[in-house]
């Protein structure tokens, strides 16, 4: 994760410098290009995240300090949609999207540790407000907004052996919608009259949730996402 924010910061780095390159050979507060009007696309990339669960007494004792963490990464791909205003160089809007999260992760833990974990997103929606700053044909945006996504889960013991199953009584599952909030930034660039190139990176946060087992022990679930995606949009 460390090594995708400190790529995604060097890429942001070099266009913002590019585009402050090309605003000096043209006249100071200029904003050339119009990003004001309806877009839509697709973005293409990468997620990777943070899933855990607590629990003061779960897991039978089994996980190391009663805790499951997990590190769900795989395939990040959506439709975006949105709308612009621009006035002078300032560019703010509404965009939305809806796709589909591959990243998942799982152990399994038969023998001695006895315990088991699983995490897989799928579905997701998110509505963001964007407030960004127009260098010509260059736009640097910053968002913030809502998400759903769809997200399957499941901590606790096993009933022993090799070819042990979960024990339904000192287990949880989920499988649902979960809600949270979600930021991001990208760079955008108008290359060919009304086709825009994106490099976008999202975080988005689940919070957490406490679950009870069939003993009544509490599992305190949490769950997060980074994403970094490039994207193709077309301005209409």
């Amino acid at each position: 994760m460390r090594q995708i924010l400190a790529a995604t910061a060097a890429m942001l780095a070099i266009v913002t410098a590019a585009g402050a390159a090309d605003s000096v050979a043209t006249e100071a507060g200029s904003a050339t290009y119009n990003w004001s009007g309806f877009y839509a696309g697709v973005l293409l990339g990468y997620g990777t995240g943070d899933s855990s669960a607590i629990s003061d007494n779960g897991f039978d004792g089994s996980a190391p300090e009663d805790r499951a963490d997990l590190g769900p990464k795989g395939f990040a791909g959506g439709a975006v949609a949105g709308y612009n205003w621009q006035r002078d160089q300032l560019v703010f809007g509404v965009e939305s999207e809806v796709g589909y999260l591959g990243a998942k992760d799982d152990f399994w833990f038969p023998d001695g540790d006895d315990y088991f974990a699983r995490s897989e997103y799928g579905l997701y929606g998110s509505l963001a407000g964007r407030l960004g700053f127009a260098i010509d044909q260059t736009l640097i945006t910053a968002r913030a907004g809502v998400i759903v996504a769809d997200i399957d889960y499941g901590y606790g013991d096993i009933d022993g052996g090799v070819n042990g199953e979960p024990d339904p009584d000192s287990s949880i599952f989920g499988d649902g919608a979960r809600a949270g909030f979600t930021i991001g930034a990208s760079i955008e660039h108008a290359f060919a009259g009304d086709w825009v190139g994106r490099l976008d990176y999202a975080y988005s946060d689940f919070g957490s949730h406490i679950e009870t087992d069939g003993f009544d022990e509490t599992y305190d679930v949490s769950d997060n996402l980074h994403m970094i995606r490039i994207g193709l949009i077309k301005k209409f």
